[in-house]
């Protein structure tokens, strides 16, 4: 059982590198973020950032899934971003340019280890997974900053291993997003952050239909439709069934 749970959990990943080859554009890239990479990779938030540490010429580019969390939202604080980043920055030179954790920290609190900005939107952020690339030709290193709710940062090594090449990749593909407006075309898709498939797994639950149900209308298994359900509340940030369909805003038609 634990060997094909493993054969499955390997053949997702490949199945999710595979993806991040149709990237073109920025709303792709936030797709395949929200969609497939936190099935292998779970985390709330991502934020890139590149350009000289040294002379603070940072750029940004976040994905999130909480509300207000956003590149334009990244730069009205530049000064303490520029001041968190320079620090992570340096900590992974220390670190011999290996990628690091920091668990168990508030960010409205731990003012000694973080600057706080961003400490009402990041209040419930409690870990951070830091990865680095350097681009020694170009002086444009990149830094990689994820940010989970948990107070422990959950991944594997060989995961982040083999996965990370390819977000960087990708990621570099595409433009950043230079002002506020450009975000607009992200807006209208992740609606609270849930895939098509939790789009329609919900729609379900809203009908008042049950996991069998679900299971039968959709063609996948019970256990599928639970554990779809379980993202969908984290996701939501609720707790059962009733809290999901009051919270969730559906999606608008074009």
């Amino acid at each position: 059982m634990a060997k094909a749970l493993e054969n499955q959990q390997w053949n997702t990943l490949i199945e999710v590198i595979q993806r991040s080859y149709q990237i073109k554009k920025h709303v792709d890239f936030f797709r395949w973020q929200q969609d497939d990479v936190t099935r292998v990779f779970p985390h709330d938030v991502l934020i890139a950032v590149w350009g000289d540490f040294n002379k603070g010429l940072l750029n940004y580019d976040v994905s999130s899934n909480i509300p207000g969390v956003r590149t334009h939202s990244l730069r009205e604080s530049s000064t303490q971003a520029d001041q968190l980043m320079g620090d992570l920055y340096q900590r992974w030179l220390a670190n011999n340019e290996r990628w690091y954790r920091i668990n168990n920290f508030s960010m409205a609190n731990d003012g000694d280890d973080l600057p706080d900005f961003f400490n009402h939107q990041l209040s419930e952020i409690h870990s951070l997974l830091v990865f680095g690339v350097r681009d020694i030709r170009g002086n444009n290193d990149c830094l990689y900053v994820f940010m989970h709710k948990d107070a422990e940062f959950p991944i594997t090594s060989s995961v982040l291993g083999m996965l990370m090449p390819h977000l960087d990749a990708a990621l570099r593909r595409i433009e950043s997003l230079e002002v506020e407006g450009d975000e607009d075309d992200l807006s209208d898709y992740p609606v609270q952050g849930l895939s098509d498939r939790e789009h329609e797994i919900i729609h379900w639950v809203r009908m008042g239909k049950t996991n069998f149900e679900i299971s039968m209308i959709l063609s996948i298994s019970p256990n599928t439709v639970k554990n779809h359900l379980k993202r969908i509340f984290s996701k939501l940030d609720v707790t059962c069934r009733a809290q999901a369909v009051a919270t969730y805003v559906p999606p608008k038609l074009n």
